[in-house]
């Protein structure tokens, strides 16, 4: 059913996920916020960090959960696809991760190769309508799983790229077919 490059992230333990209805309500909460220049779309989503073979990497926050009798918020983050770097889905702490600004003074990296900010506003507009499809659908947590990896973060990095990619991306299969698979889409 997964793409053969998927691998599932491990959910810590005590870890209560969002589900479709929780994501779709932290979606509306955030555009409204950025579109009253309240929240940047790409410091809330657009993170640093250091993977398991201690190598920097860039990646989107696509999910969030919280940690039972604890303040530790998780992220799910999934990784850019580079030439040192596969593309990859893990549980995060905030604690950490790093925004574009926080990677620059602590560790002079710039994220040159990510969504601009309308771009990243322009995702979170389409990743609405794509959960007000996964509430009325009910996905599973593996068929967001699937969706988040596919996802094409790498390619739309300007507003004019996500705004082409929306009627591809709704136009897929696996938003008629449930049991299809977002891989079949990239074909």
């Amino acid at each position: 059913m997964f793409s053969s490059d998927l691998r599932l992230p491990v959910m810590p333990v005590f870890a209560v996920r969002e589900t479709n209805w929780d994501t779709l309500l932290r979606l509306g909460r955030d555009l409204t916020l950025v579109g009253n220049n309240q929240l940047s779309a790409a410091d809330s989503y657009r993170f640093y960090w250091y993977d398991e073979q201690n190598r920097g990497t860039w990646g989107c926050g696509v999910e969030a959960a919280r940690v039972d009798n604890s303040e530790d918020i998780l992220v799910l983050m999934r990784s850019d696809e580079g030439a040192s770097v596969d593309k990859a889905l893990s549980w995060m702490s905030l604690s950490k991760l790093y925004t574009r600004k926080h990677a620059l003074l602590f560790y002079e990296v710039t994220d040159t190769e990510g969504p601009t900010e309308e771009a990243m506003f322009e995702i979170l507009e389409l990743f609405w309508d794509v959960f007000e499809f996964a509430v009325s659908d009910r996905w599973s947590y593996h068929k967001r799983l699937e969706f988040y990896h596919a996802f094409p973060f790498e390619e739309l990095t300007s507003k004019e790229a996500v705004m082409a990619f929306h009627p591809v991306l709704l136009g897929c299969p696996a938003f008629v077919d449930s049991e299809c698979t977002f891989s079949e889409c990239e074909s």
